[in-house]
């Protein structure tokens, strides 16, 4: 007997084959069928109606490290067909990681990672996995992150580790890898993973490379005069380190980042990307708002800072010079609830909404909500043409950035995976629908050495979504970010269904992915 059998299916098998009719079988949690379905009982039977049977989507990147925990059914990812999700991203996630390291985290990462009360207790990488196991809708594979590595050898000190230093990181490094990270990632824009140099990462990465890992990050710069010298960088780590990388949200000018990647794997390197399918960023808004000099301690630290005169003094030519214009950062999430009201204003629009100047506006606001407030950060150099080219590239998969905190979050973590098939392959047709599912499924299961996901194959983990290729759209917009995707009417994750006809089963079937 089979657990489950979907019949009448147009079968997109992740592989970008062309779609053919036919069915798929289900029994203990894996695929036993595809195509033909011998004739057999079955517990569940679910007629497809010529809608789409295809592989979950595995999201590249996504900020899910705690919102997963604290809200196992996680809607935003469910109602787009997601099923695996890969965390620890940017170099910051809470593992492994002392109580201490954990706590810095939280608070500096609350207005991307959120702060959820409750959740927490682990210490290893093993054991932050093994909370997810029977505890959500999704699965999820880790990265282990330089930043919290380095936190817990050596705090937030702002220079090169002795050597000493460095082979206790690299001992973190190899053991959440032995655990069954299936990477390292950086975020070089973020505190600590900001003060480290190439050297440092490159035998960081060894361990990694020597576990079968990747190189996953957020490059120091994607500002359109530094970028290619970021990429320089990532290709440098890969060489020395001999292991694949892959980059972050790597959004900007067509023109200008594919020949990177292309020139890149014409000289051997394995080297991959992933993007959301929208034109703004999102961050906190001390990395876009503040020098690093500001920042050096910690949060505590910070605030200090920008309590006293004399620093805002000192900023003042800092904030009349401002690496993104006031008009382009628009407040997503604030703690405060005097700020509340200023959730969807930029800053140019709060400040004089307060009647202050943008830099007195930015400190106050800091000072008062402990560092959390979140930014979405509009671009002015770019355009939806560089979106489609971007995500055409066949090193390209689908990554959307997911941030859970805030009142007027970025779209991206509702809309993302919907937007991808509804607007990109439907509307606009940038790409054959089959194409886009292997950008979505196997391409990333392959980057994530997750080997036997993000095919419809007989044996493979039974990780399916159904959809109407008709129907399938995005709803959150960046006046309302938390309106949920339509379209997907099933979800099966490790052979149980979480999502039944368009609504959500109860069931807790995710786990915790190792590396295989």
């Amino acid at each position: 007997m089979y657990d489950i059998v979907i019949r009448g299916a147009r079968i997109v098998d992740g592989a970008g084959n062309p779609w053919y009719r036919g069915g798929v079988a289900i029994r203990d949690g894996r695929i036993v069928a595809v195509g033909e379905v011998p004739a057999g009982d079955a517990r569940q039977v679910i007629d497809a109606g010529d809608r789409v049977v295809c592989p979950g989507f595995i999201d590249s990147h996504v900020h899910a490290d705690l919102v997963l925990l604290a809200d196992p059914e996680f809607p935003g990812g469910l109602y787009q067909g997601v099923t695996t999700h890969i965390i620890g991203q940017d170099g910051v996630s809470y593992a492994p990681a002392s109580t201490q390291t954990q706590a810095f985290y939280r608070k500096y990462f609350a207005a991307i990672n959120t702060d959820p009360a409750g959740i927490g207790g682990w210490r290893s990488v093993g054991e932050y996995l093994a909370r997810f196991d029977g505890a959500s809708t999704a699965n999820v594979a880790y990265l282990v992150p330089h930043g919290t590595v380095r936190i817990e050898v050596m705090g937030l000190a702002d220079r090169a580790p002795t050597a000493d230093e460095l082979r206790a990181m690299q001992k973190l490094v190899a053991e959440g890898m032995a655990d069954g990270a299936v990477g390292f990632s950086t975020g070089l824009d973020y505190i600590p993973c900001t003060y480290a140099d190439t050297n440092e990462l490159i035998e960081l990465c060894r361990p990694a490379a020597a576990a079968g890992g990747v190189y996953v990050t957020h490059m120091r710069s994607y500002l359109p005069a530094t970028v290619a010298e970021s990429v320089e960088e990532v290709l440098a780590i890969g060489r020395a380190a001999g292991l694949p990388v892959h980059i972050s949200h790597y959004n900007g000018m067509a023109d200008q980042l594919l020949p990177l990647i292309d020139n890149g794997r014409s000289r051997g390197y394995d080297i991959t990307f992933d993007t959301y399918p929208y034109l703004a960023g999102c961050t906190i808004l001390a990395m876009v708002a503040l020098p690093r000099w500001v920042q050096v301690g910690g949060i505590e630290a910070t605030v200090e800072r920008l309590r006293a005169a004399e620093t805002r003094e000192k900023l003042r030519d800092w904030f009349a010079t401002p690496t993104y214009g006031y008009e382009y950062l628009q407040l997503a999430g604030v703690v405060d609830p005097s700020d509340k009201e200023l959730e969807g204003l930029t800053i140019e629009v709060a400040a004089a909404k307060r009647g202050q100047t943008p830099g007195d506006f930015i400190c106050d606001l800091l000072v008062r909500n402990n560092m959390i407030v979140l930014v979405i950060a509009l671009h002015s150099w770019r355009g939806d043409n560089d979106v489609e080219r971007i995500m055409s590239h066949p090193a390209h998969m689908a990554g959307s950035d997911g941030i859970y905190f805030g009142g007027k979050p970025h779209p991206r973590g509702f809309g993302s995976f919907a937007r991808f098939l509804g607007l990109y392959v439907r509307e606009k047709d940038v790409m054959p629908l089959e194409e886009m599912v292997r950008h979505m499924t196997s391409a990333a299961a392959q980057r994530w050495r997750l080997k036997d996901r993000g095919l419809l194959r007989e044996g493979y983990a039974a990780d399916v979504v159904v959809f109407d290729p008709q129907t399938i759209r995005d709803h959150a917009t960046y006046a309302d970010g938390r309106q949920f995707a339509e379209g997907v009417s099933h979800v099966i994750v490790n052979g149980t269904a979480v999502l039944a006809g368009g609504k959500p089963t109860g069931a807790r079937s995710g786990r915790g992915l190792k590396r295989q």
